[in-house]
């Protein structure tokens, strides 16, 4: 289930899915997913309501928001080519004046609190059906924050763990160290593939990049 969540507020009730009054809402797509960005702004654009397009990089949806205007709402998925981060969230809120959605099938929830925090409209994961991502769409163009709840209760969860694991909390603790990841398989004994995979599972659950990232995220978040 979702919900829609206002800016400084706690979540609010969830509410089944409405019909637009509204006129028309321009939606852009900013996916470099062909397949998937064109096939969802193909079923939006079927419904009342849509007018949507579809770019692949965060260059394209500038030069599009320059040539015809911003738009009502942007979805835009987190990892895309040249950009790093949540640098294209950056650039798309200020082309567009906001309203600007992470669209994601791979963000964690530490990530996603980072986006809100920055003024991020949401957060949609790709996985949502038609019907949702239809429905979050007119909440964000109405003003609302919308956030799935399973990762709204992960951010306002304050239990400091990031949901990490005791066994990746002991690969950050040999990464603290200094160690290489077949020293880390090493000393925790686990082959040097899976440290990689636990790290990928760290970064992840972090909401960064990298492991120096991940490194600097743990000592701030004093998990170390």
């Amino acid at each position: 289930m979702f919900a829609p969540v206002h800016r400084g507020l706690q979540m609010t009730p969830e509410r089944a899915p409405t019909g637009s009054t509204s006129d028309t809402l321009s939606v852009l797509i900013v996916d470099d997913h062909t397949l998937l960005s064109e096939t969802l702004a193909d079923a939006l654009n079927a419904q009342p309501g849509f007018a949507v397009r579809t770019v692949g990089t965060v260059e394209a949806a500038l030069a599009e928001i320059a040539e015809h205007g911003p738009r009502d709402v942007v979805l835009l998925d987190y990892e895309l080519p040249g950009t790093q981060g949540l640098e294209g969230l950056r650039q798309m809120m200020a082309a567009n004046g906001g309203r600007v959605a992470l669209f994601s099938g791979v963000m964690g929830w530490p990530m996603a609190d980072r986006a809100l925090q920055m003024g991020a409209a949401g957060f949609l994961p790709k996985t949502q059906s038609l019907k949702v991502i239809a429905h979050a769409i007119r909440l964000i163009a109405e003003g609302e924050v919308y956030v799935p709840s399973a990762v709204l209760r992960e951010i306002t969860r304050d239990d400091g763990s990031f949901g990490l694991k005791p066994r990746e909390l002991r690969v950050l603790a040999c990464l603290n160290e200094g160690m290489t990841n077949k020293e880390i398989g090493r000393a925790v004994d686990l082959d040097e593939v899976i440290v990689k995979s636990v790290m990928r599972a760290i970064c992840r659950k972090l909401g960064v990049t990298n492991r120096t990232e991940a490194l600097v995220m743990a000592r701030k978040q004093r998990l170390l």
